[in-house]
């Protein structure tokens, strides 16, 4: 079943008789498309823009073309690709003064350099969505909402996210994009996992923490199954693979993380769940796990980017090492692991500086 934004479009697409307005309203569907998972659908509303428009492309039309490509791209977890078609829409909406386009670009712009660690940069996109983004503007006042609101909960602060995550909600809610809805659900729900996954390794207390992620996490895959969404569904898969792991359903979260397809991720993820995977062989009693197949593990490590991802990975490697008696390398795990986290605390210090001076700006009260 179609959402209502989409049937909206499809509504406005066919009321229309400007070539123009119906161009950008097929690219918005596009874009709605990709961020379900519908990756045939979101290629043909893309080419059947371009098949209008031929090589005589209407200046108003290609920002929103090469936005909507961006975030197909995104949504396959191709961060550059996403990155350069993004920021091309974007410069060509500042070159050609479109102001439709602009807030929208921004926004993603502010989301892919949240994805690729460019924190600086993603605060000064975010103020640009904030400040041109017209009261109906729901897709760009959603989806930098919520990349604030992300950005909060990884710094620590899920109270100063709270507002945000709902402020995201309630604009997708508006014209009901159920696909950024979803994503703000999963975020939540996500982002508290880890938390709690990192208090679980460094022998935090966690347990009333994880009843919240149980109730999170079971409201966003409840929705996703409702509404038949499919974008990036790895994400789906890892978050219902760590609920299991927390919950010390080891049997069952193995079954989860071994049903992923591990080559579609991004390299900097995939030994999350390499490492969610040996916890659960650990713990199940795996006779196929052999430290040989760790020590392969640590070297895929190289691509992680994060301060706590690594964290996590090293206080894991540290729990697997004592349970295989390896008892010198326990050691310099758990020093890793140390370093990481505390490496994680300064790096979420800074972040709040950078999210407080977006929320100065007056426009954002």
């Amino acid at each position: 079943m179609d959402s209502r934004l989409l049937s909206t479009l499809n509504a406005r697409a066919g009321n229309t008789r400007d070539p123009v307005v119906w161009a950008k309203v097929v690219c918005r569907a596009a874009s709605h498309f990709a961020a379900h998972g519908k990756t045939d659908e979101a290629l043909i509303a893309i080419k059947n823009v371009r098949n209008q428009f031929g090589k005589d492309l209407h200046i108003d039309v290609a920002s929103w073309l090469m936005l909507a490509e961006g975030v197909l791209h995104y949504f396959h977890a191709r961060v550059p690709e996403a990155y350069d078609r993004i920021r091309r829409a974007y410069g060509l909406a500042i070159a050609l003064r479109n102001n439709s386009a602009f807030p929208s670009c921004a926004a993603w712009m502010a989301q892919i350099e949240f994805e690729s660690s460019k924190y600086d940069e993603m605060g000064k996109h975010l103020e640009e969505a904030f400040l041109t983004a017209q009261p109906q503007d729901y897709q760009a006042i959603a989806r930098s909402s919520l990349t604030l609101a992300t950005a909060y909960h990884i710094a620590g602060t899920f109270e100063m996210a709270r507002p945000w995550y709902e402020k995201a909600r309630l604009s997708a809610a508006a014209e009901g994009d159920d696909a950024t809805v979803s994503a703000t659900l999963h975020n939540m729900a996500t982002l508290r996992a880890s938390n709690v996954r990192l208090e679980d390794t460094f022998g935090g207390d966690f347990r009333k923490e994880a009843l919240r992620v149980n109730l999170e996490a079971g409201s966003s895959l409840t929705y996703d199954i409702a509404i038949g969404h499919k974008g990036l569904d790895f994400l789906g898969q890892m978050l219902r693979g760590l609920i299991f792991t927390i919950d010390g359903k080891y049997h069952e979260g193995l079954a989860v993380f071994e049903s992923i397809d591990i080559k579609a991720m991004p390299d900097r993820l995939r030994p999350l769940v390499l490492i969610d995977m040996a916890w659960c062989r650990i713990k199940t009693q795996d006779s196929t796990l052999e430290w040989s197949g760790i020590l392969e593990l640590e070297r895929l490590m190289s691509a992680v980017q994060d301060a706590d991802d690594l964290a996590y990975i090293n206080s894991r490697l540290r729990q697997i090492a004592d349970a295989c008696n390896e008892t010198a390398a326990a050691a310099i795990f758990a020093s890793a692991a140390d370093a990481a986290l505390a490496e994680h605390r300064v790096f979420q210090v800074n972040l709040l500086k950078i999210l407080e001076q977006v929320e100065k700006n007056p426009i954002l009260g």
